[in-house]
């Protein structure tokens, strides 16, 4: 293993990784995990990796915190990556993270806390979630046996809930929002001695997060795009893409980085709120907002990520973009009827953000982009069934000649 230890991203004091359970232990600041790249650039070069079998995120064992793989039996990461032609002139990349197990890219980081909950004889594990975080827990703890407790708001969607229970998980809907939920499920776990998942306080989820970064750059032969766009609600998501990013770079397997899109809605926008007024050139702490959009995935008050989230924008020299929940929804009719995949609507966020930077020349022609779509519509048909349709539905009797006459008289050739 190439962990070398913690260092926290508020007050920067370093720690060993038997010192930490989740939090920085003098500022309670989020922890980032530091590796040994000096050694991993002597024993890994692209020749270990294409010359690897296994696709899945298990073939970047060496760049993550486990002594071991977990026994998970399930197919994890390796996504698709689609080329979606020129829209604007730009070679446009869509990199599906629906196909993962419980349908969302959050199982990349459940799998990591999962291993290390093992790793370190935790025999429960928690969460808060919005919807996804929960459901990818609780798919992959059902998968190897580890009892599951969930806190969600109790106005999550119905068909993330239905997923939760499935999976066999305890489930806690709160009487409240996101933030609610988040601050219970700490005081709960503390009090149990459960493993907590949650994002912004378990630093491995960055650790699991960040191997979409690696499958992007495989996928397209080592070569680095010029943006990748991600929908952001607690930050953690693009945080670990761009700690993916460096990791490749640090290591010498790429030659650049790439510029990062953080996209929100209007409706819970505390992200972007806070980049602008850093480009502005007031540096305030993450902002706090109230949020109410209808993608849920990203609908959070305080991001616990937020630090990271700001810093992966600025640091990269991107942008953080705010879009309208009804280009969201219109988003999510776009996507599927060009290219055939169905998004929820976080999901879909980044490409309604791809379109704007279109729109405002900040992403140019001739330029690579990839749209990172997070988890499938299936998750959440409520808020899909209002997205606006194309083509009508009609209700017809069972016979041929009511049919014909509902059909469009230039389409009747054969009659």
């Amino acid at each position: 293993m190439y962990v070398l230890g913690a260092q926290c991203t508020s007050c920067d004091k370093e720690w060993q990784l038997s010192e930490i359970h989740y939090c920085c232990p003098s500022c309670h600041g989020n922890l980032d995990i530091c590796y040994d790249y000096k050694k991993l650039t002597k024993q890994f070069g692209r020749n270990y990796f294409n010359n690897h079998q296994q696709c899945s995120i298990w073939r970047y064992l060496p760049l993550l915190p486990l002594q071991r793989t977990p026994q998970i039996s399930l197919q994890l990461g390796w996504t698709p990556l689609y080329s979606c032609g020129l829209p604007h002139g730009i070679r446009l990349y869509l990199k599906d993270e629906g196909r993962n197990p419980s349908g969302s890219l959050k199982d990349r980081a459940s799998a990591i806390v999962l291993g290390m909950a093992q790793e370190s004889s935790r025999p429960q594990v928690s969460t808060a979630s919005t919807g996804n975080a929960g459901s990818s827990l609780a798919c992959l703890a059902a998968n190897l046996g580890i009892p599951t407790t969930v806190f969600l708001p109790r106005n999550a969607p119905e068909a993330k809930i239905a997923q939760l229970a499935i999976f066999g998980a305890r489930l806690f809907l709160v009487n409240g929002n996101y933030d609610d939920a988040y601050d219970l499920c700490l005081k709960a776990s503390e009090q149990w001695g459960w493993y907590n998942r949650s994002t912004g306080y378990n630093p491995f989820t960055r650790e699991g997060k960040k191997t979409c970064a690696y499958e992007i750059c495989e996928q397209l032969d080592w070569n680095v795009p010029d943006w990748v766009l991600v929908s952001v609600g607690d930050g953690n998501t693009i945080s670990g893409l761009w700690k993916g990013f460096q990791d490749l770079y640090n290591i010498g397997l790429i030659e650049r980085l790439p510029r990062l899109a953080g996209v929100q809605s209007t409706l819970s926008n505390a992200i972007a709120k806070t980049v602008q007024s850093f480009k502005n050139g007031k540096p305030i702490p993450v902002m706090q907002v109230k949020a109410s959009t209808i993608a849920d995935s990203i609908s959070v008050n305080f991001p616990r990520d937020g630090n990271m989230a700001v810093k992966a924008i600025l640091e990269s020299q991107g942008e953080a973009v705010e879009v309208s929940d009804d280009e969201i929804l219109e988003g999510i009719r776009t996507v599927a009827q060009t290219w055939g995949i169905f998004g929820e609507p976080a999901a879909v966020a980044s490409y309604v953000g791809f379109e704007k930077l279109c729109g405002h020349n900040q992403i140019r022609s001739g330029e690579v982009v990839v749209c990172v779509i997070t988890g499938n519509g299936l998750k959440d048909i409520a808020a899909t069934a209002k997205a606006p349709h194309v083509s009508n539905i009609a209700t017809v009797e069972p016979e041929i000649k009511d049919l014909t006459r509902k059909i469009p008289s230039e389409e009747n050739i054969y009659c």
